[in-house]
């Protein structure tokens, strides 16, 4: 999970607490905890779009979701059984048209929930349940 600065991301979260005392930490072993899951993914923080996306793996089938331009449902976006998929949430206020540009020209599929835009925390729930599903994971 790589939590990078936007252009429209909130400037402040990124020196949050949460970061600076390593709350995160406790929260994600919390709801590992409840999920009943023995395995924590990497959490990165603080790196830009470029950065993230430079770390990725070849391969695999990258998804971004923008309710502006996208024009397929997450549901109906094709990928093989069994491919790694790594999914782009943006900021709350959205994707700038310079960061859809990037991702396009990196491979980025554009993908939408659905006509309501979504708060981030939810559309983030909500698609990793669609991807679960579609991914036949428990």
């Amino acid at each position: 999970m790589d939590f990078v600065r936007l252009e429209r991301g909130e400037s402040s979260y990124a020196q949050s607490t949460l970061w600076t005392s390593r709350e995160w930490e406790t929260l994600l072993v919390t709801g590992a905890a409840q999920a009943f899951c023995t395995r924590l993914p990497e959490v990165r923080h603080g790196h830009t779009l470029a950065e993230a996306v430079a770390t990725l793996p070849g391969g695999v089938t990258r998804i971004v979701l923008d309710n502006y331009e996208a024009t397929e449902a997450l549901g109906n976006i094709p990928f093989p059984t069994g491919t790694e998929v790594v999914l782009a949430l943006g900021a709350e206020r959205g994707w700038t048209p310079a960061e859809r540009t990037w991702l396009r020209q990196n491979g980025f599929q554009f993908a939408h929930l659905g006509e309501r835009v979504l708060r981030l925390e939810t559309a983030c729930i909500a698609a990793v349940a669609v991807l679960k599903a579609r991914l036949g994971w428990p």
